[in-house]
């Protein structure tokens, strides 16, 4: 059940970045309410509040510095953190390291094909490709 909400809350994220450069705040908070409504009304995996919130920051505490430093920008924070309400913290990891490395790489060849070093990479694209390689499934799902 939670992998479809995900998916389509990735791939939201991802075309709204693509088109308009941003990921919208309206779009992130029916993630943060979907994400709380799943995890404490799924009496399958014993979820608990706390786990929702110590979930939360952990994810806030790894992210948090490769904000400051401008490595990602706010929606993208926004995104992952958000995404951390679905999925394992091991899962989550992943997705964050495999993320930074495709975003290094669609930013390097950015740079390469455009000739100039100041590039921004729709960092959401990265994320959703990650999050589709870790958790495994079809991002047809959604749809």
């Amino acid at each position: 059940m939670t992998i479809p909400i995900l998916y389509c809350l990735v791939t939201g994220s991802a075309i709204t970045d693509i088109l308009k450069n941003k990921i919208y705040n309206l779009w992130m908070m029916s993630g943060l309410i979907c994400g709380i409504a799943v995890n404490l009304l799924d009496h399958n995996h014993g979820t608990s509040f706390s786990n929702v919130v110590m979930k939360l920051l952990i994810a806030i505490s790894i992210l948090t510095p490769i904000y400051f430093v401008k490595g990602i920008g706010g929606g993208d924070l926004k995104l992952l953190i958000i995404i951390s309400m679905f999925i394992s913290v091991a899962e989550h990891i992943w997705i964050i390291i495999i993320s930074l490395i495709l975003g290094a790489i669609f930013g390097l060849m950015k740079a390469v094909l455009r000739k100039d070093i100041h590039q921004t990479v729709c960092f959401a694209v990265p994320i959703m490709i990650s999050t589709i390689l870790v958790t495994g499934k079809s991002v047809l799902l959604c749809i």
